[in-house]
């Protein structure tokens, strides 16, 4: 059962692991004391977060990653694309927006929230986990039925997970928080690869798409859009 926290604009995934949970990003920086005080609404302990994957090194996935290492001790699983900018705290590669109406919301957003795009940095060691290419093995070995697949275009460190039932954490390779955007990211450092991802996510089973921003929907709803704006 996959238990869904929204903190902040990111929605964070628990899923059951050995002996806890393996959780699915964090949020912007400022969010933590936020997410300690909501773990109650599903019924988690910061302590059994055993393993945290990082989608993507945005500060909104990688904001209070330090913070739940710190407290946890956690194992930390992200792409080899992600390590320096994760060291660094910062987003080192940025991408284009999709289109004005993108620049326009994401513009405002960020005036109002501040955003400095700047975190704790995460200093990856050996007991972390670093992804290099699609993997069926990691997840499996901490007791997670599914697997890591690299679904580039957002940006070139994107992972997901597709787990056999066919529940998909796509992080922002697909996202459901705007209509306009037709599933689309709102930034994208290579557009050709956002769909070539979405194509990866169906051929890989997945039924059910887990974004990190808006709700769930079913894979079929990408079909059309993908078909749309590929072919552009």
């Amino acid at each position: 059962m996959v238990k869904t926290l929204k903190v902040g604009p990111t929605n964070c995934y628990f899923l059951n692991a050995e002996s806890g949970y393996l959780l699915i990003d964090t949020s912007l920086p400022e969010y933590f004391e936020a997410f300690q005080k909501s773990l109650e609404k599903v019924n988690v302990n910061l302590s059994e977060i055993n393993y945290l994957l990082i989608t993507h090194s945005h500060d909104d996935h990688a904001g209070f990653a330090a913070k739940i290492r710190e407290k946890t001790g956690c194992k930390i699983i992200a792409h080899k694309n992600a390590v320096e900018s994760l060291k660094q705290g910062t987003i080192i590669n940025v991408g284009q927006f999709l289109n004005r109406q993108a620049h326009f919301m994401m513009s405002l957003y960020n005036t109002a929230k501040r955003r400095t795009f700047e975190y704790t940095p995460v200093v990856l060691t050996e007991k972390d986990i670093v992804i290099t290419e699609d993997n069926d093995e990691v997840l499996r070995k901490i007791g997670v039925d599914g697997k890591i697949v690299c679904t580039p275009g957002h940006t070139d460190d994107c992972i997901s997970v597709i787990l056999d039932n066919g529940d998909a954490f796509v992080s922002d390779a697909c996202m459901n928080n705007t209509r306009a955007l037709h599933y689309r990211p709102v930034e994208v450092s290579n557009l050709k690869q956002v769909f070539e991802s979405w194509q990866k996510i169906i051929d890989n089973g997945a039924k059910t798409i887990y974004p990190s921003h808006g709700k769930p929907f079913p894979v079929e709803k990408l079909i059309p859009f993908k078909e749309k704006y590929s072919a552009c």
